[in-house]
């Protein structure tokens, strides 16, 4: 799963890129801001290492998400547009955007537009990726119209996925996500290979000064999630020794790192859940969807598991931490033998029975 983070010049996103990248081990170099950057990050779990301090294994696998960071776009400009337009596959390929929007006053850096806007900063990227996928639909328009001219033989397909482009280009011109198009299932499936821009689930970090941190800050900005941070804090505590993190972080009054806090959301924000496997050579978060069944969750370890699957012992992170180990839950009714057809919840540690 990847994450493309967008924003401004100035913005402050590759700073916060840079802190949440920290240890990725991704070897990046940061000195083009003209190239894209990536890395894989792990995502904050204290479930993982308390049990990896119980069995003391010879590995620990949080689960990871990817994070790209893009150059800044500047959209004032013509010029700037078709620079930005290179970055649309990339977004697409991308599962979520995050944007970073200024929303801090420095006079020492220059501020995109000349004005610190962020309700603004997000209106017009929203507008670009609209403007995006409405070249994108009027371009698969054009092609349906061309192949219904011909002799072909799915006339009826080609006027079925004619009549939903035409339905996502008004909801484009007015000006609004093709999110909002998207009623049935039957849709989201015609469409999931466009990878639409303003479809894509969108989190919204506010870089703001240190004098909004540790507040009550609202959880949506502009109908959508977001985040207070400052990514200029972030950088401090990323360099910072770990043991000297929580002494920093409770003199702003906070508990932990917004970066992390940000992998979180995204995990969060993409439907993503773990399950835990646990034993002395590995502990392990596993990343699948909400919704995922025991015997698909079980391909995500291997497909043999999946193909001799019999029964899934699982129990509760919270219940096996409480009863101490898996004795102690089986001993309180904890742990439960679940079938094939079983939705895996998220903190399920699992214990697949197989065979093959």
């Amino acid at each position: 799963m990847r994450v493309a983070l967008i924003g401004p010049p100035q913005s402050g996103k590759s700073t916060l890129f840079q802190a949440i990248a920290v240890g990725s081990g991704s070897g990046m170099d940061m000195s083009r801001p003209d190239q894209p950057h990536l890395a894989t990050v792990k995502v904050p779990d204290e479930r993982v290492y308390w049990l990896a301090e119980q069995f003391n294994p010879k590995k620990t696998t949080p689960a990871e998400l990817a994070f790209l960071d893009l150059p800044g776009f500047d959209l004032t400009g013509d010029a700037g547009r078709q620079r930005a337009k290179i970055h649309w596959a990339a977004m697409r390929q991308s599962e979520m955007l995050v944007f970073v929007v200024r929303a801090f006053e420095d006079d020492a850096v220059a501020a995109y537009r000349d004005r610190v806007d962020p309700g603004g900063d997000v209106e017009e990227l929203l507008t670009e990726m609209i403007f995006a996928d409405l070249e994108q639909v009027t371009n698969r328009i054009a092609k349906l119209e061309a192949s219904l001219k011909k002799p072909v033989g799915n006339k009826d397909e080609i006027k079925r996925e004619m009549e939903l482009m035409e339905k996502l280009a008004g909801t484009l011109e007015d000006e609004r996500p093709i999110s909002d198009a998207i009623t049935t299932e039957i849709e989201a499936k015609m469409v999931s290979s466009f990878a639409f821009l303003s479809q894509k689930p969108v989190l919204i970090v506010l870089n703001c000064g240190e004098d909004a941190l540790g507040g009550e800050n609202p959880s949506e900005f502009a109908g959508r999630p977001c985040l207070y941070l400052s990514a200029r804090i972030e950088e401090e505590i990323a360099e910072l020794p770990a043991g000297e993190r929580g002494e920093f972080l409770a003199d702003l009054g906070l508990d932990s790192p917004a970066g992390d806090r940000l992998i979180r959301a995204c995990y969060d924000g993409l439907d993503l859940v773990s399950f835990l496997t646990t034993g002395e050579d590995e502990c392990r978060a596993w990343t699948i969807r909400s919704g995922t069944t025991a015997v698909e969750a079980a391909g995500e370890i291997h497909s043999d598991i999946a193909r001799g699957f019999i029964r899934a012992e699982t129990v509760a992170y919270d219940d096996y931490k409480s009863a101490g180990d898996m004795k102690g839950a089986r001993a309180a009714g904890k742990v439960r033998l679940e079938g094939k057809g079983y939705v895996v919840q998220d903190g399920d540690i699992i214990n697949y029975r197989f065979n093959v």
